[in-house]
């Protein structure tokens, strides 16, 4: 058994313990050897048995190391998941959902594609989304820094080098989108990515997913990750971000999943204005935002 795995693997688990049973299966299915991976099982003080039911099926997979760490409720896997990679071994980190679930080649092709590109410290696959009204497959893009600007295009489900942790600021819980901050501190850090052109990773999409209920707050979470990484952004696309936070009326939200770029915080000040000039003439204007 080798001293320090080549993989870790850390799972965020809250009251899940109906979907563990197939999350297990899946890394059961590996093609990659499990006596070369570490599974760090972080479960945010959940009360319907996860713990047992994790130390049992993670006790059957052969792994190189297996660790289940019982934490106080948290409220929000950024927490869980940073006390999980902490003491996670692997020279390579991959975090999970316990209701994620990972096709046979996942693992080996993830971790081929890092080892082939020295230079890269991310490495992602296409993925399965499945929900109540059926499954498709989602194509990701080649990685570009850029698009993290306006969109998230990367899941949690991205291998990465151990380094890419190390130079973060974690998982943060200011945002609801926390695995989107994460990926921009990783861009932010001169860190690349290698996308694995194929659907290797399965998505369950259904209303207990904490980036489903992320939605909700998706205006105050996109200007919580311009904030904290401001240098990142452009400095329109800064002011929006603050403005948005002081709740200042021309700094509307947006659209659901995107951060406007400097034309469209333009764009938004433009129809403030056209709004503030309207109602002091007494004509109808363009809503904010539309």
């Amino acid at each position: 058994m080798p001293e320090t795995p080549l993989v870790s693997v850390v799972v965020a688990n809250y009251e899940y313990v109906r979907f563990l049973p197939r999350l297990f299966e899946s890394l059961a299915g590996q093609t990659f050897g499990l006596s070369r991976v570490e599974l760090v099982v972080v479960d945010d003080g959940s009360a319907d048995g996860s713990v047992p039911v994790a130390r049992a099926l993670g006790a059957a997979l052969g792994l190189a190391r297996l660790r289940v760490l019982p934490l106080r409720h948290q409220g929000h896997p950024g927490p869980v998941r940073n006390a999980g990679l902490r003491v996670a071994r692997g020279r390579y980190l991959l975090c999970l959902d316990a209701d994620d679930e990972l096709a046979p080649g996942f693992l080996a092709r993830t971790v081929a594609a890092l080892e082939a590109a020295p230079g890269m410290a991310l490495a992602y696959t296409d993925y399965v989304e499945s929900g109540p009204g059926g499954s498709r497959d989602v194509a990701l893009p080649e990685f570009d820094p850029d698009i993290l600007r306006t969109q998230n295009p990367l899941t949690l489900a991205t291998l990465m080098r151990r380094e890419v942790f190390a130079a973060s600021r974690g998982f943060l819980s200011a945002t609801a989108y926390e695995d989107w901050d994460f990926w921009v501190q990783a861009a932010a850090a001169g860190f690349a990515g290698v996308r694995v052109p194929a659907p290797l990773f399965r998505y369950n999409h259904h209303r207990a997913n904490f980036s489903w209920r992320a939605r909700l707050a998706d205006g105050r979470a996109k200007a919580r990750i311009v904030v904290d990484n401001k240098y990142f952004f452009a400095p329109e696309v800064l002011a929006w971000a603050r403005a948005l936070l002081r709740g200042e009326p021309w700094a509307a939200p947006f659209r659901r999943g995107l951060i406007p770029r400097a034309q469209d915080v333009a764009a938004l000040r433009a129809i403030a204005a056209d709004v503030a000039r309207a109602r002091a003439a007494g004509a109808p204007a363009r809503a904010v935002g539309s």
